[in-house]
Parts: structure tokens; C-alpha cells; sequence
């Protein structure tokens, strides 16, 4: 046998690491091999806004706005059927998260709607961030009410809960007046019990913005370098700035592990609206809080 000899002790090292190599392209060739869905391409934006907007002009915007000037098109997903894109999907990853995947702008053209094609892109896709190591999925639903087409979001919602996804948080009135949001979150993997140490720091806020997509909904910018624990007085101060802008309503959201942030939100007026539950991690929670004009 010209080429071949006897394994030496020496070669095991170099076997066991052709071998994972090998694995490891398959994982990667499998994650690609989706039936239906492709990864998104610039040439693609025109259509997929057409179908965004086949269900509602405003997000038919952001969404574009979104592809086109802020996040790009990195983990988005076309939806084709007998070659014709019919659907989109995709999803973020959160900063300072683990593990943790938010589905982005998902829809099915109107004209297909009904006919199974919403459950199948989302099976695929939910596959895809299991695979890829997602611990957690989430997703944002609005529950408007159209004066003529009713409750627009209504399947949409019926269709993530038969798929797994259960509500975790709803903000009254955060889009616009009578116009709330309902966040709904999936488990990807079983929960790892960990002990979670308590995080001391002290937030500071440092600037106001209005949220995307909402109509005088403000949140706060902050950071956890903050010499002195906050006060509520120091939440006062934000809440006059929003307020001077003609917010309707203030939403914020912290790590359930810093200990130190709930007391001076309370005081000020907030309340607790929910928690998306092990949003960073397995243990630490995100807290919602609220406060209307």
C-alpha cells in the first residue's frame, strides 16, 4: 500500500482535528440549506417593502428607512415560492445579551396570506436561530384596530402563540393612543439554573429620545457609571424634559439584577408593567416600567 501506513500516536491529534473540521461545514452548509428562505440582497429592498406595505404603509417605511440607512440588510430573510418572493423574516441580536435573538420585520404578501406560507417561514427561521445557538426568541406585535380591517395583527398573534410563543409584556397605549404592544417570548433550550450575583452600580441618565415607530413615546438614554445611586429627584428631572417635548407616555427597561433603580422610578410615578423573563441570561430578567401623561 504506497500511501498508506499504520496510525501513529502522533497522527491523532491531526485526525481528530480534520474530523471536526469536517463537522464543523457541515453545520455551516446545513444552516444555509433552508428551503424556502435565502439570505436578502440589495436588489430585493423594492419587493419586500411592496409586501410590508400590503399590510401597513407606516412600517412599509421604517422598514425601508431601516434597510436602507440604519441596519442594512444582515439577517434578513426572503421567502420564495416557485421563485417568487413572497415573504420576509430575519431577527437581531441584542447587545449585552446571551444568546438572545429578536425577530425582525416579518410578513407574508397579502396576496398569499392564509394559505400555510406564515407558519412554514417561521418554522424555518426558528429553526435556523436554534441551531445557530438562540437561547431565547422575541417579538413585537401591535394590537391596532383598523376603523375598516379590524384587528390587522390579530392572526399574526394567534399564529406566534400556536407556535410556541407566549406573552410576556404588554405596553398600553405604546404606539399611539389605544394602541398598545405586546412583546412575546419563546424558550430555544432548556434553562440552565445559575446563581445570579446582584449588580451594585449606579444609573445615571444622560438624554431623552423619541422611541421609533411610536407617536410621543419617550424613553431615557442611561449608563451604569454614575457616582451616586439615583435618586428620584434625578428621575423628576427627566421626566420634566420629556414632558417639555410633549411626551405622551415614558417607557424604560433595566436589568433585573441592578437592585438599585426600582425604588426612585416608583417613587416618581412609574410602574412596573412586566418583565421579559431571562432576557440576558438565564437568572436576570428585563424590567419594564411606564408612566402616562
Amino acid at each position: 500500500m504506497k500511501d498508506l501506513h499504520k496510525i501513529q500516536e502522533s497522527d491523532v491529534k491531526n485526525i481528530f482535528a480534520n474530523i471536526e473540521s469536517h463537522d464543523e461545514n457541515d453545520a455551516k452548509e446545513a444552516d444555509l440549506r433552508m428551503k424556502n428562505l435565502r439570505k436578502m440582497q440589495e436588489p430585493d429592498i423594492e419587493k419586500i417593502v411592496a409586501i410590508i406595505e400590503s399590510h401597513d404603509e407606516d412600517d412599509a417605511e421604517e422598514a425601508e428607512y431601516g434597510y436602507r440607512k440604519m441596519s442594512g440588510i444582515d439577517n434578513n430573510y426572503v421567502y420564495e415560492v416557485n421563485g417568487e418572493i413572497i415573504g420576509i423574516t430575519g431577527f437581531s441580536i441584542p447587545a449585552g445579551c446571551e444568546q438572545t435573538y429578536w425577530l425582525s420585520w416579518t410578513y407574508i404578501d397579502d396576496k398569499h396570506t392564509n394559505k400555510g406560507h406564515g407558519r412554514s417561514m417561521l418554522g424555518e427561521i426558528i429553526a435556523y436561530i436554534k441551531r445557530s445557538g438562540g437561547r431565547k426568541l422575541f417579538v413585537k406585535v401591535s394590537d391596532y384596530v383598523d376603523p375598516e380591517d379590524g384587528a390587522i395583527y390579530a392572526a399574526a398573534l394567534h399564529l406566534y402563540q400556536s407556535l410556541g410563543f407566549e406573552i410576556e409584556v404588554t405596553h398600553k397605549d405604546f404606539y399611539d393612543k389605544d394602541e398598545s404592544q405586546i412583546i412575546l417570548g419563546m424558550r430555544l433550550k432548556d434553562k440552565e439554573v445559575v446563581d445570579v450575583e446582584d449588580d451594585n452600580c449606579n444609573v445615571q441618565f444622560d438624554g431623552i429620545f423619541e422611541i421609533a415607530e411610536t407617536e410621543n413615546a419617550y424613553s431615557f438614554n442611561w449608563h451604569d457609571k454614575g457616582k451616586y445611586p439615583l435618586k428620584a429627584k434625578e428621575v423628576q428631572i427627566g421626566i420634566n424634559a420629556v414632558r417639555d417635548d410633549d411626551a405622551r407616555a415614558i417607557f424604560l427597561s433595566f436589568p433585573s439584577n441592578l437592585t438599585k433603580i426600582e425604588a426612585p422610578l416608583l417613587q416618581s410615578g412609574f410602574i412596573n408593567t412586566g418583565i421579559l423573563e431571562d432576557y440576558y441570561d438565564d437568572g436576570i430578567d428585563e424590567n419594564h416600567y411606564s408612566l402616562y401623561r
